[in-house]
C-alpha cells in the first residue's frame, strides 16, 4: 500500500502539474537499497565485557581472537533455543550470528554449541 501511495501521489502531482516530471524523477533517483548479510561463525568464547557489551571468541581457523559487539536485541541461547544469560556462554564453544556495521560486527544471536560428552573409563586393580 505505501509502495503504490508513493507511486501515486508523484503521478497525481504529475498530472496536476504541481511537480515536474524532472522532480518525480529525480526522487526516484535517490531511493536506495540497503542488504544486509547476516553471517556465522564458530569459536570458543574467551571473553564476556559487559560494560562494553563485546564478546571475544578464539577459534582454530584463525590465530587472532575476534571481538563482536552485541546490543540489547542480541538473543543468548543454549543449543536447545532456551535463553541464557552471557555468563552462562563464557568458556563455551557457540556460533555467532551477526551483521556487519562497518568495521564492527554486531551480533543477533548467540547459541552455545553442544559440548562433547567425553567418556572415561578407570581400571584400579587391587592385589
Amino acid at each position: 500500500m505505501k509502495i503504490a501511495r508513493a507511486l501515486l501521489i508523484p503521478s497525481m502531482a504529475l498530472a496536476l502539474g504541481t511537480l515536474s516530471a524532472s522532480t518525480v524523477l529525480a526522487d526516484m533517483e535517490k531511493t536506495t537499497t540497503t542488504t544486509e548479510k547476516t553471517t556465522t561463525y564458530k569459536g570458543t568464547v574467551s571473553e564476556v565485557n559487559p560494560s562494553a557489551s563485546t564478546i571475544i571468541l578464539r577459534s582454530s581457523e584463525t590465530s587472532a581472537p575476534t571481538t563482536y559487539t552485541y546490543n540489547k536485541e542480541t538473543i543468548f541461547t543454549d543449543d536447545g533455543g532456551k535463553v541464557v544469560t552471557y555468563d552462562a556462554i563464557k568458556d563455551s564453544p557457540v556460533t555467532v550470528t551477526y551483521t556487519r556495521d562497518g568495521d564492527r560486527m554486531i551480533v543477533t544471536k548467540v547459541t552455545k554449541d553442544p559440548t562433547v560428552k567425553r567418556e572415561t573409563t578407570t581400571t584400579t586393580t587391587t592385589h
